[in-house]
């Protein structure tokens, strides 16, 4: 499947993020990340060829695959980083050693579980903690009120080195609550 358009479609984005940016007046950097789920590795290579670094995907198994792929064929772009972006189930935090930054950190269990995999593999590992900021039950991630809480616990685990906190907000949400 060719991806036809990509980099024109990422000309628009990077416009726009650059607009964005102007006019929040913070100086802040943005990292875009191509999410390349259900397309198989040729995904990857298009990112890397329009000048995309950061490929992300939702489920481990996929992820795994695609970088089993590239790495078997010797088509492994240097310096491509991985991020898992989705939920992760307890059983597959030994996965995180694959990634460089994982996306949702999002409860008590999985914070004990990477930190107990991580120190035991003496690896580190690069996480945003998930917040779940307006409560909606169908989303993961911490409530606000208890973060205070996981940034204390997280202290006691230097090999899990928080970069940031992730959220989402709505998907009908009005400018309001997106602030």
């Amino acid at each position: 499947m060719g991806f036809q358009g990509l980099n024109e479609r990422l000309a628009e984005i990077r416009d726009r993020i650059a607009a964005a940016a102007r006019r929040g007046g913070h100086g802040q950097s943005v990292r875009i990340v191509a999410v390349t789920k259900t397309h198989g590795p040729e995904a990857v290579e298009a990112a890397w060829a329009a000048g995309l670094t950061d490929v992300g995907e939702n489920k481990v198994q996929e992820a795994l695959g695609k970088r089993d792929a590239l790495e078997a064929a010797g088509r492994m772009p240097a310096g491509l980083r991985w991020h898992l972006i989705g939920h992760l189930q307890s059983n597959k935090v030994k996965a995180l050693a694959r990634f460089d930054l994982f996306h949702a950190l999002d409860r008590t269990r999985l914070v004990d579980e990477a930190a107990a995999y991580v120190e035991r593999a003496g690896v580190s590992c690069d996480v945003l903690v998930q917040v779940n900021v307006v409560g909606e039950e169908s989303k993961g991630g911490f409530a606000p009120a208890d973060v205070a809480a996981v940034a204390e616990r997280l202290r006691q685990h230097p090999a899990l080195r928080v970069r940031g906190v992730m959220t989402m907000a709505p998907f009908d949400a009005n400018e309001a609550v997106l602030r």
